[in-house]
C-alpha cells in the first residue's frame, strides 16, 4: 500500500512539476503578445477569477439574465485580448486585429480536440467549420470567415488568414510595443490601452480601465506622456480648502494653485470663436481674462441645475470694476437682464444666489469632482448619478467615473420599461 501511495504522490508532483514547466517555459509571456507594430489592445484577465464572478452576479441581478451556458465556455479562458496593429506607415490606413485566447494548461488538451471544431488548411492555420460558421451567424450574427492558429500557448483569431500570418511573423521577431505594454497591469476588470506616439504632441498612451469593487462599477482614464499642462490642475491643500463643503449632487468642484496658467492653457486648446469672446474683455475692461482667474482664491464651486456659483477671490475690486462694466447695481445685489444676481460677501462672490452645502466630500488629492445628473441627457433617468473627479499622478493624469450597483440596477429598469412603452 505504502509503495503505490508513494506512486501516486510521485506522479501528482511529476504532473505538476510539467505543468509548472510549461507554463514557465512554453507558454510565451503576456507582452510579448504586444508586438512592435501592436497600435492599441483591449486585454480581459480570467474570465473565471473573483472579480469577474463578481461581475457576472451583478449583470444577472441587473438583467436577469441566466449566464450559466456562457460561463462554462468562459471559465477556461485565462486571458483575452484584442490586438490592434499596423505594418504600413502610410497614415490612416486601416489597423488589423486579431483576437488572442489563452486557455492556460487547457492548451495541450485544446490542441487535441482542436480539429473537431476547425478544418485544416496550410501549414499551421485552420478555419471554422462550416456548422460553426452557420450556428454564428444563425446566433450572433457573425457573417465573418473565422480563421485559427496556434502558437507557444495561445491561440489567435481573425477573419482574415493573412492578418494572421503577418501578425506571426512580427510575434517571432520578439519586439515589443513597451509603450503600451508597460501599462497593462492585468488588476481590473479589462484594460484598453492606445498608442499616441507620434501622432498627439506631449501625450504618449491613453489608458481606460472598468473595475468592480465595493458594489460600484468605475472607469478609469490615464493619460500618459510629457504632460508639461498637468501643473495647471495642482490643487490647494485640504487644510486650505474652505469650500469643499458645498460640493453636492448637480455640483462641480474646482481646485488650482495657479487659475492663471489654468485660464491661458484652456484658452489655448479651445474654439477660437469662443476665445475672440473671452478677448472682447480686455477691450471692455483693459485687463485679459487670465488676469480676473489669477484673483481666484483657490477653487470654484459651480451648480449646473441651479446655475449658481461660489467663487472665493484675492481682492474683489477689479471684479468690482468688471461686473458693473455689464451690470448696474440695485442695493447690495447686482442685477442681470435675466433677472440672476451676482452678490459680493467678505471676498466671496455668489452668483444667482447663496448656495446650500452639499453631502459629498472630494478627496484631498482631486482637483475636480463632479457629480453628474443623467437625467439632464434622458429625462427617463432623472436622479440618478455618476460620480467623476480627476487627480495629477507621479506621470500621468487620472479621471475616475464610478456608479453604484443600484443605480445601475434602476438605469437598466427604466431603460427596459421605456422600450415596452
Amino acid at each position: 500500500m505504502n509503495k503505490i501511495l508513494k506512486n501516486i504522490i510521485g506522479a501528482i508532483a511529476l504532473l505538476i512539476i510539467l505543468v509548472s514547466f510549461y507554463l514557465l517555459t512554453f507558454q510565451l509571456p503576456h507582452d510579448r503578445l504586444i508586438i512592435k507594430q501592436s497600435k492599441a489592445v483591449i486585454s480581459i484577465g480570467d474570465l473565471n477569477g473573483k472579480k469577474i464572478n463578481d461581475y457576472y452576479k451583478l449583470y444577472e441581478k441587473t438583467t436577469q439574465t441566466d449566464l450559466e451556458d456562457a460561463k462554462k465556455w468562459m471559465k477556461h479562458i485565462k486571458g483575452l485580448d484584442l490586438i490592434y496593429y499596423s505594418d504600413s506607415k502610410i497614415k490612416n490606413q486601416e489597423d488589423k486585429e486579431i483576437i488572442v485566447i489563452n486557455l492556460g494548461w487547457l492548451y495541450p488538451i485544446a490542441k487535441f480536440k482542436q480539429e473537431e471544431y476547425f478544418d485544416k488548411l496550410e501549414k499551421n492555420y485552420f478555419s471554422l467549420k462550416d456548422v460553426y460558421q452557420k450556428k454564428l451567424k444563425k446566433e450572433y450574427d457573425v457573417d465573418k470567415k473565422i480563421y485559427m492558429t496556434n502558437y507557444k500557448g495561445y491561440y489567435f483569431i481573425s477573419d482574415d488568414i493573412m492578418k494572421l500570418s503577418d501578425y506571426i511573423k512580427f510575434l517571432i521577431k520578439k519586439e515589443i510595443n513597451k509603450n503600451i505594454s508597460s501599462k497593462i497591469k492585468g488588476d481590473t476588470l479589462g484594460e484598453a490601452v492606445i498608442d499616441l506616439e507620434g501622432i498627439t504632441q506631449g501625450l504618449d498612451s491613453i489608458k481606460i480601465n472598468i473595475d468592480y469593487e465595493k458594489n460600484e462599477l468605475s472607469m478609469n482614464g490615464y493619460l500618459y506622456g510629457d504632460l508639461k499642462f498637468s501643473k495647471y490642475f495642482n490643487g490647494i491643500e485640504k487644510k486650505d480648502r474652505k469650500f469643499d463643503k458645498y460640493m453636492g449632487k448637480d455640483k462641480i468642484y474646482i481646485t488650482s494653485t495657479d487659475f492663471k496658467s489654468l485660464a491661458r492653457f484652456i484658452k489655448g486648446n479651445i474654439n477660437p470663436k469662443i476665445n475672440s469672446m473671452l478677448s472682447l474683455i480686455k477691450m471692455f475692461t483693459g485687463k485679459d481674462f487670465e488676469d480676473y482667474m489669477d484673483k481666484i482664491d483657490g477653487e470654484i464651486v459651480y451648480d449646473y441645475v441651479k446655475k449658481q456659483m461660489i467663487l472665493p477671490v484675492k481682492e474683489v475690486k477689479d471684479f468690482k470694476k468688471f461686473i458693473e462694466v455689464f451690470v448696474k447695481k440695485d442695493g447690495d445685489k447686482y442685477i442681470l437682464s435675466n433677472g440672476e444676481t451676482i452678490e459680493i460677501k467678505n471676498n466671496v462672490i455668489y452668483y444667482n444666489g447663496i448656495m446650500s452645502e452639499g453631502s459629498i466630500t472630494p478627496k484631498g488629492d482631486e482637483f475636480i469632482n463632479a457629480s453628474l445628473n443623467l437625467g439632464l441627457y434622458d429625462p427617463i433617468l432623472k436622479d440618478i448619478y455618476i460620480s467623476m473627479a480627476g487627480k495629477v499622478e507621479e506621470n500621468r493624469i487620472k479621471i475616475r467615473t464610478t456608479i453604484t450597483d443600484e443605480e445601475l440596477f434602476e438605469i437598466y429598469n427604466r431603460m427596459e420599461g421605456k422600450k415596452n412603452d
